[in-house]
């Protein structure tokens, strides 16, 4: 066990059970892990990608994905977001972001000039109803 948290406004909070991470984190955890059931993909976790570390990595339909779950929103688009996707350097796969809002996958999205060919954009909901992600140019893609 390593902790709760309060996914909704009321209720009980849940427990988590899971790898070590700081209490901080635990949220983030519980939402990568929401990822990895809602595809149904084995993610591996830990993985170096050029300098940055991504929240999962994992193989679908012969294509590598590296998962980046933008669950604060606190990192700005502008600034932060750049760099975090410079740190990936030349990757062979693409980045899925999944984000909580649909206004914050669009401005991500529409900020991701650098990843343009690389990243693919959706949210919880988008992955929840099984709707297809988005590219940079705004086109869905099914994955």
């Amino acid at each position: 066990m390593r902790g709760f948290v309060q996914l909704r406004d009321t209720g009980r909070p849940a427990i988590v059970y899971g790898r070590p991470c700081k209490e901080d984190d635990l949220e983030h955890e519980v939402m990568v892990a929401e990822v990895e059931i809602l595809l149904g993909w084995r993610l591996e976790r830990g993985v170096k990608v050029g300098k940055t570390f991504p929240d999962g990595v994992a193989e679908h339909r012969g294509q590598r994905f590296f998962l980046e779950v933008d669950y604060s929103g606190k990192m700005t688009v502008r600034k932060q977001m750049p760099s975090k996707w410079r740190r990936y350097g030349k990757i062979d796969g693409l980045i899925l972001v999944v984000a909580m809002t649909e206004a914050r996958m669009q401005r991500l999205r529409r900020h991701g000039e650098i990843v343009k060919g690389n990243a693919l954009f959706t949210t919880f909901a988008r992955l929840r109803a099984g709707q297809p992600c988005l590219d940079f140019k705004g086109e869905e893609v099914n994955i």
